[in-house]
């Protein structure tokens, strides 16, 4: 057979596997969902924080009421988000040159869900006790305002990981996956 390439018995499994792997990962309905999840606290935090400043600052308990029930939404999806992204970083943390924007990412998502689900939490308090007036108000509106501002600093992070690193995405992930599991294969037998 003049022009055949042939290989190894070992060349040939490894190339096997590592197709095998592509088409596995490639067809496999399950997937990381923290970038499905990570959108809801983003927009329900930042929508109730607004809510609740129309509220607070012009006196209209319709726009309070709201701003409660989004940032309370927004607090409790906050957790999952953070636990997903801990999923999450395990595999992008295997890019290169990405530790430190990671990190950064990690503790902007870990203090926003934070302050979020302790900021729902205490207002919640308040608005059973029936407390939420006047100046509790305020002092509300401004650690609402600085939790909106983090949730948007963590989003920004996020999509610049995905956007400069290819945190998250099939071909990257698909890459990392494949080097952990099976040795690289660079150059074939020909005979």
């Amino acid at each position: 057979m003049a022009g055949t390439t042939r290989c190894r018995p070992a060349v040939c499994r490894a190339i096997a596997t590592r197709l095998a792997l592509i088409e596995k990962t490639i067809s496999s309905p399950v997937m990381d969902i923290h970038p499905l999840v990570t959108h809801f606290p983003i927009v329900l935090l930042v929508i109730g924080v607004v809510c609740d400043a129309i509220g607070i600052l012009r006196h209209r308990d319709f726009f309070v009421r709201v701003g409660f029930l989004l940032f309370s939404l927004g607090a409790l999806t906050a957790i999952p988000v953070a636990l997903t992204g801990d999923s999450a970083a395990e595999v992008a943390q295997h890019i290169d040159g990405i530790a430190a924007d990671l990190e950064v990412h990690d503790t902007l998502g870990t203090v926003t869900a934070f302050l979020a689900v302790a900021l729902a939490l205490v207002r919640t308090h308040f608005v059973l006790k029936k407390k939420f007036v006047g100046f509790v108000r305020y002092v509300y509106l401004v650690f609402g305002l600085v939790t909106a501002g983090l949730v948007c600093a963590a989003g920004y992070t996020g999509g610049y990981l995905v956007y400069f690193y290819g945190a998250g995405t099939e071909p990257v992930t698909s890459q990392i996956e494949l080097e952990k599991r099976v040795p690289r294969v660079d150059k074939f037998e020909s005979r």
